[in-house]
Formats: C-alpha cells, sequence, structure tokens
C-alpha cells in the first residue's frame, strides 16, 4: 500500500500558517484583526484563522487593487 501524505490544506491555521498562506506579517494580521478586517477563531489557549476568512481577506485585497 502507498503511503504518500496527504495534500490537503487544514480548515484553520495557526498564526505562523496563516503568515506562509497569506504572504502577509505577523503583524499585519494582528492588525487587520484589529480593524475589524480579519476575524479570528479562540480555540482556548490558541488563535486560529478559517481558511476562507484568509480567502475572503485576501479576495478583498485583490479587489480594492485592480
Amino acid at each position: 500500500m502507498d503511503m504518500k501524505p496527504n495534500n490537503f490544506l487544514p480548515r484553520l491555521f495557526n498564526i505562523p500558517q496563516a503568515v506562509s498562506y497569506s504572504g502577509e506579517s505577523r503583524a499585519t494580521l494582528y492588525k487587520e484583526w484589529k480593524d475589524g478586517n480579519l476575524n479570528f477563531v479562540k480555540m482556548g489557549a490558541s488563535t486560529r484563522i478559517e481558511k476562507r476568512e484568509l480567502d475572503r481577506y485576501i479576495d478583498a485585497k485583490i479587489q480594492r487593487a485592480a
């Protein structure tokens, strides 16, 4: 049986994953959250960002740049 790792994206990103996925800095993501432009999810002490929320945020930035 072939045991290749699954190539999938998680539904929730931790902050380092969100930085890597979005190309934004950690500081920018927190600023956008503080300004109400990005929603975070708290899971206990952990902070997560939904993939669809990051996609929405990136799409909005693309629209503003066009």
